[in-house]
């Protein structure tokens, strides 16, 4: 063997018609060609390190406690909203709890007063629909006044499914009138409150996405059309705010055993669409989340300063795979995602063909039906 060679030796698998053999060869490997590639990668690494320290670098103090901080929850009545309330008032915070219905709002009081036994005092009750700017306005300007705000959670949402073809205008004007339009009025009343007091007093803002920011959600065009437009609008106010002390955070939790979970279940009509959806989403319900580990994460990751959380393993994959420009939460992460972005990819690739196999077939077998009964 030559000085500066290195000699692999690999069994190439040969087969004929009547028999299966390996046939071992020699590859010899320039020792420069692996020292080349061994400076290549410390290159890269080392570069992406550096990168990481810069774009990671935050101009703001993260909010390492909620104890006696103020958090405005909106959709704060019921499943991921209410259970985040009862967390934060768990670490001692004081919540603005702000969904459309008074009496829901006031029941869901009486029950954190009742299972956390805290201070009345520390919790405030705003009824206002996220989609009438004159009313949103003004419970977010409500209880800047009652406390300045130190985080705010854009939770508010509704879902049904349905095809495009099929839903109904009030549904269009309900979904994204109440997940994208109710977010959009409710920043822009917060953030020039939070602008105006962020160089002394640092903050948070998360928007709640869902796997559907990530992943369409089969059936539910409108529904993922308002999740996908939350994720672009998070990455968009990361770089605006980005000279403010304004943290921004994006939510994104699976399926959460919620009240509107079940409301997406009864919306679907079509038992085709049902077991579509169910196969290409990978749902079942007994496994879905619970709202309390959903409310722990999303405050846990405001307390780490997280731009991006997902809840379960899917939501990280799909995120792997769908993630843009912007940098990850640490180094850690970016090398990490840049470890699994192939494998990653080729499993995207296996899932995609197996989501394309079930909507074929259960096409193909709803054609079928349909015209057996036309027949008859």
């Amino acid at each position: 063997m030559p000085k500066g060679t290195i000699a692999i030796t690999i069994r190439k698998l040969s087969h004929t018609f009547y028999s299966v053999h390996l046939i071992p060869y020699t590859i010899e490997v320039e020792m420069a060609d692996i020292l080349q590639l061994i400076g290549a990668l410390s290159i890269a690494v080392s570069i992406t390190f550096i990168c990481s320290l810069l774009l990671l670098w935050k101009p703001y103090s993260r909010i390492p406690s909620l104890k006696d901080k103020h958090v405005v929850i909106t959709g704060g009545s019921s499943g991921i909203g209410l259970a985040i309330a009862k967390e934060a008032l768990a670490q001692g915070a004081y919540v603005t709890m702000i969904a459309r219905n008074l009496a829901k709002l006031e029941a869901a009081a009486q029950e954190i007063l009742h299972e956390l036994q805290c201070e009345k005092n520390r919790i405030n009750i705003k009824a206002a629909d996220v989609r009438n700017y004159e009313a949103i306005s003004a419970a977010i300007n409500e209880s800047f006044q009652w406390r300045p705000f130190d985080v705010i959670l854009l939770n508010a949402g509704v879902g049904s499914a349905s095809y495009m073809d099929k839903v109904s205008i009030e549904s269009i004007d309900t979904i994204v009138g109440t997940n994208l339009i109710g977010t959009l009025y409710t920043l822009r009343v917060a953030l020039p409150l939070m602008k105006e007091i962020s160089y002394r007093h640092p903050s948070a803002l998360v928007l709640v996405g869902s796997l559907a920011s990530l992943y369409p959600a089969y059936g539910g065009g409108v529904y993922t059309c308002t999740k996908y437009a939350l994720r672009g609008l998070a990455e968009n106010l990361r770089l605006e705010l980005l000279p403010y002390k304004i943290a921004v955070s994006f939510v994104c939790p699976g399926f959460v055993e919620t009240a509107m979970l079940t409301q997406m279940e009864d919306s679907i009509v079509d038992p085709v669409m049902a077991e579509v959806a169910r196969k290409v989403t990978f749902y079942s319900r007994r496994r879905a989340e619970n709202s309390r580990d959903v409310a722990k994460a999303t405050l846990k990751a405001v307390t780490q300063g997280r731009s991006f959380l997902a809840t379960g393993w899917k939501g990280s994959l799909l995120f792997i795979l769908s993630t843009g420009i912007l940098p990850a939460d640490s180094f850690a992460k970016a090398v990490l995602g840049m470890i699994v972005q192939v494998p990653a990819r080729v499993f995207g690739y296996l899932i995609i063909c197996y989501v394309y196999a079930v909507i074929w077939v259960n096409h193909r077998t709803k054609t079928i039906i349909i015209k057996n009964s036309a027949d008859k």
